[in-house]
């Protein structure tokens, strides 16, 4: 046991010494660093995809609310006119009954005279003209005998055609009643729909907002990784650079530019450096060169290649370092033509202008670093 605990301490100290002894150059980190800036740009890529989405699903549960709120509009408004409907059945119903009543009564009455004609017979019908004083007095009676007869009739028949119509009145408005409440019955089933759809747009935005929580964390998981590489590569510079006595490169052979610097290619400046609007940023951290895809970008001066790969919203992108804390940026080339750690002079061939990273076009975006801070190329050369 205790020769088994001696063999595997040997071993962890001989791949602990293997890890510190692992030989780390300006390359290797430069790798690291690619890889990372590829996986940033992925995150990127998932962060701003999922914000497009869920702006989309936000839109569409607008929409929906909006719908939902128009529908509810239109249901309050066939609620009242249900409500006036049901008053009107009412009110119609005490019209037919009040009609019916009347009708009743006027029959009730009729029906007691024709009784009473009929009990007493004709003679009494005779009596009732021959008590008459005179001829001009059997005239009227004869007359107001008919009279009654036919008001009775007119009447009743008078009675029942109100109490139809009012009959047809009441129909009609159960009727209109009926068909509101199936328009009403239809505008809750769309509400229903409408809640359906929005509550699948609500599931659907909670999950890209979780897509969108765990792609940010990644992004800026990625991002700290890519700064801690940058530091390191910085630092590796800076230990090489004191070894050898130079205040740049980390080559002996490598001489800095005396002050006279390469333009890196032709074309106007399509944005200055400094604030601007901007589809990225609000501030122009360089210069746009406006320029043909494939045009060569020149090295600005004697210098060393601290990294060439892909880097986040500039794409493909070589940063060299002339040394006296100036470094120049080349972002989103079509190409890359040198690699990390090696020496360039003034002049060489770095890459090709293309629209790699966050780009709207082919262009050259050139910054330079001067004193630990971006500043203005122009006031470079």
């Amino acid at each position: 046991m205790i020769k088994r605990r001696i063999v595997t301490a040997l071993l962890t100290g001989i791949i602990a010494l293997s890890v510190v002894i692992a030989p780390v150059n300006a390359a290797s980190l430069s790798d690291q660093l690619a890889e990372s800036n590829q996986r940033q740009a992925d995150a990127q890529y998932q962060v701003d995809m999922t914000q497009n989405t869920i702006a989309g699903i936000e839109t569409e549960i607008g929409k929906a609310n909006d719908e939902m709120s128009r529908i509810g509009g239109v249901i309050d408004g066939l609620n009242g006119e249900i409500a006036t409907l049901e008053a009107n059945i009412v009110q119609t119903q005490q019209e037919l009954d009040a009609a019916e009543a009347k009708r009743l009564e006027q029959e009730t009455a009729m029906n007691e005279r024709v009784r009473a004609m009929y009990m007493y017979g004709n003679g009494s019908m005779l009596e009732f003209l021959f008590s008459s004083s005179d001829f001009a007095d059997f005239v009227t009676k004869v007359d107001m005998s008919r009279y009654i007869v036919e008001s009775d009739k007119e009447a009743l028949t008078a009675l029942e055609e109100t109490k139809r119509i009012i009959d047809e009145k009441k129909k009609s408005i159960e009727a209109d009643r009926l068909a509101t409440v199936s328009k009403k019955t239809e505008q809750e089933t769309a509400l229903n729909q409408q809640q359906e759809v929005k509550a699948q747009k609500d599931e659907l935005l909670a999950q890209n907002q979780a897509i969108l929580g765990e792609a940010q964390a990644k992004l800026d998981a990625e991002s700290a990784e890519a700064a801690n590489i940058k530091n390191q590569i910085g630092a590796l510079l800076a230990q090489q650079n004191a070894a050898n006595g130079s205040t740049t490169g980390g080559n002996s052979n490598f001489t800095p530019s005396s002050g006279q610097y390469q333009w890196p290619c032709g074309g106007s400046i399509t944005s200055p450096f400094g604030p601007r609007t901007d589809p990225y940023t609000g501030y122009h951290e360089g210069v746009d060169i406006g320029a043909s895809t494939g045009t060569p970008v020149l090295a600005m001066g004697n210098a060393q290649v601290l990294s060439a790969g892909y880097n986040g919203g500039y794409g493909n992108c070589v940063i060299i370092d002339m040394g006296n804390g100036l470094q120049a940026y080349y972002g989103h080339l079509s190409a890359i033509s040198v690699s990390a750690g090696q020496t360039v002079n003034k002049g060489d061939v770095v890459g090709a202008v293309g629209s790699t990273g966050h780009s709207t076009g082919p262009h050259l975006h050139f910054g330079v670093i001067s004193g630990g801070g971006f500043v203005d190329p122009f006031g470079v050369f």
